[in-house]
């Protein structure tokens, strides 16, 4: 049994880094930041990158264990990427 899906993603700027997984038994994959805006209020990653979820599916974005280094947190705590 196959419980593969194929996730079609595009770099949207040379700099951007394709998602990989740090070990075989990772749930998820990394993404990596490629721009960062600071406001007043908040401060904004991008990866440069879109990312097709299939129908019946969803994106979670979570902070990496090593954010609580630098005081950082999702606003919501957690990012959600619906499908189209």
């Amino acid at each position: 049994m196959n419980n593969s899906i194929n996730i079609k993603f595009k770099k949207l700027c040379k700099k951007a880094v394709v998602p990989t997984k740090a070990h075989v038994t990772d749930a998820g994959f990394d993404l990596t930041a490629t721009t960062k805006i600071v406001t007043d209020r908040y401060i904004e990653y991008g990866t440069g990158l879109a990312m097709e979820i299939p129908t019946g599916y969803v994106g979670f974005l979570f902070a990496n264990s090593r954010v609580s280094k630098y005081d950082l947190d999702l606003a919501n705590a957690v990012g959600v990427i619906d499908s189209k």
